[in-house]
């Protein structure tokens, strides 16, 4: 494999991921959108990133155990095609249920995309350069949540929600051609059958990653999901500045996940780790900081920075475990990825029922990554052994 190929591999597998991701995350800027013409409640088309989620987490392992001996070009290109006419029917609907139905199904693929994507990133990459690969397709998700988002937003409410839709089915057949053109037929991956797929559970690292992925990213949506109400009455930013601010965070995110790649190359359990404990100390901070603006503004971006470096570094941890049979495993780790953020969203919720107020789902957040940072120095650990035995 050239170099020049693998770059071009990457440039279509970053469109692919920043597509999907765009379609994702941009239904909760139009939200208020879908609900007027559609004539339903805020809550009631809540229920489409409910249904996203659902459809992500359950439909990730099924639709992987299914399509595991097939060509993994063929896998990218059909799931992007079938992805992109998903879009389209979301751009006819004309009521909640057929919305709903193209929603879930577009989140089908979703998952087992992620995860042959990042397979195809590993495999086509030099072997000391397999971090940097995984995290160019995971900044495809990154940007899509600074820029994807936020124009996606735009054009909803400028020109209505369905051509949101219709951007988004542009962006699908670009990233079909590109993935037709660049991704090669033949690629270095030894077919395993389903049996095998499922026996590389037994290894304990990969039930580890699996639980740092749940516990430290899950400590993220604890808070994430209340920063706008947090920034707002704690820290007295406008509607405006909040907007500001989550874009500053997702620069972070976009930062971290390049930083973390490279550094995985060489470093991965080490870098895990310290960022899941630097992590955890910038969301305790984050109880005290969200009251000062500028100190708010600071603590935003090393949130984003440290809350994203994770996610390229526990996905080539999980694909390096696997070994020969990684795509079931990165795909359920892409579920375990949206157990996460409704676990987190949830307890922080619930910290605020309970009466603790919102200003403590940041120490709740803390919490919850501080358990996933202390599987990871039991993984480290366990790395460590088994490189000793090995020797």
């Amino acid at each position: 494999m050239t170099k020049t190929n693998n770059k071009w591999i990457l440039i279509a597998l970053f469109i692919s991921v920043f597509t999907i991701g765009t379609s994702e995350y941009v239904i909760m800027g139009i939200l208020p959108v879908i609900a007027t013409d559609l004539s339903i409640t805020i809550p009631t088309a809540g229920l489409l990133v409910t249904g996203y989620a659902l459809g992500v987490a359950i439909g990730s392992p099924i639709v992987t155990a299914m399509t595991s001996q097939h060509s993994r070009k063929k896998l990218l290109v059909g799931f992007m095609i079938f992805f992109t006419l998903s879009n389209v029917v979301a751009a006819i609907s004309f009521n909640f249920g057929l919305l709903m139905i193209a929603r879930i199904l577009s989140s089908l693929i979703h998952g087992t995309f992620f995860a042959v994507a990042t397979v195809v990133a590993s495999k086509t990459a030099p072997q000391d350069k397999q971090g940097s690969a995984i995290a160019t397709v995971a900044a495809g998700l990154t940007l899509s949540t600074v820029l994807g988002v936020p124009l996606g937003t735009f054009i909803g409410h400028a020109w209505g929600w369905q051509t949101t839709f219709w951007i988004v089915t542009c962006l699908g057949i670009v990233a079909v051609i590109m993935l037709v053109i660049h991704i090669p037929s033949q690629i270095n991956f030894q077919y395993q059958s389903l049996k095998s797929e499922l026996g590389a559970f037994k290894n304990p690292q990969i039930i580890l990653v699996l639980l740092i992925t749940i516990f430290g990213y899950g400590g993220i949506f604890a808070s994430y999901t209340y920063i706008a109400p947090q920034l707002e009455t704690f820290a007295g930013f406008s509607a405006e500045a909040i907007t500001t601010l989550l874009f500053i965070f997702g620069i972070g995110s976009f930062l971290g996940t390049v930083t973390a790649g490279k550094l995985a190359n060489q470093w991965l359990m080490p870098t895990l780790s310290i960022t899941l404990v630097l992590l955890t100390a910038i969301l305790v901070l984050f109880t005290w900081t969200v009251h000062d603006q500028i100190f708010a503004s600071i603590t935003v971006f090393a949130f984003g920075f440290t809350a994203f470096a994770t996610v390229p570094l526990l996905q080539t941890k999980i694909v390096q475990s696997a070994k020969e049979a990684p795509t079931l495993a990165a795909a359920v780790n892409i579920s375990a990825f949206n157990l996460a953020n409704a676990i987190g969203a949830y307890l922080g919720g619930e910290t605020i029922r309970i009466g603790f107020g919102m200003n403590f789902v940041n120490l709740a957040g803390a919490a919850i990554t501080a358990i996933g940072a202390i599987f990871s120095f039991i993984l480290l650990i366990y790395v460590k052994n088994q490189r000793v035995k090995q020797q």
